[in-house]
């Protein structure tokens, strides 16, 4: 199996001590069932930074207007796909965040609610900044 390597974004989203995270449908084509912080594909010809804005806005209805660099890790996919992962706390944005992929949305203050360990750790990374 030859595994590719793709750039993605992830968004932080606080309030208060709680981030913001997604429960992903059971009928996910990756990682199926899930909770874990929202993001996605960084696409051809497209900065880290326009990435994050589109699918904040694609995932979650949110208009991010600031954001800060947090750090790079890295993931394997369910689908073996070699994930480098940019991530980003969204310092400001304007309407509610919705569901518009998820099965859910919700506000979550315990990492180890977390499904994926590349999460807890960039969770754990931004609480000792």
């Amino acid at each position: 199996m030859i595994l590719t390597e793709v750039d993605v974004v992830i968004g932080i989203i606080l309030k208060g001590s709680k981030f913001l995270v997604e429960h992903r449908s059971l009928d996910e084509e990756v990682d199926p069932d899930i909770v874990c912080l929202p993001g996605g594909h960084v696409k051809p010809n497209e900065s880290k930074e326009q990435a994050l804005k589109r699918e904040m806005y694609e995932e979650l209805g949110i208009e991010v207007e600031g954001l800060k660099f947090v750090c790079k890790s890295f993931y394997v996919a369910s689908n073996c796909e070699r994930q480098n992962a940019y991530c980003f706390l969204v310092t400001s944005y304007k309407g509610n965040p919705v569901s518009k992929s998820a099965e859910e949305i919700f506000w979550e203050d315990n990492i180890e609610n977390l499904s994926l360990e590349v999460d807890r750790k960039i969770i754990l990374k931004l609480r000792e900044l």
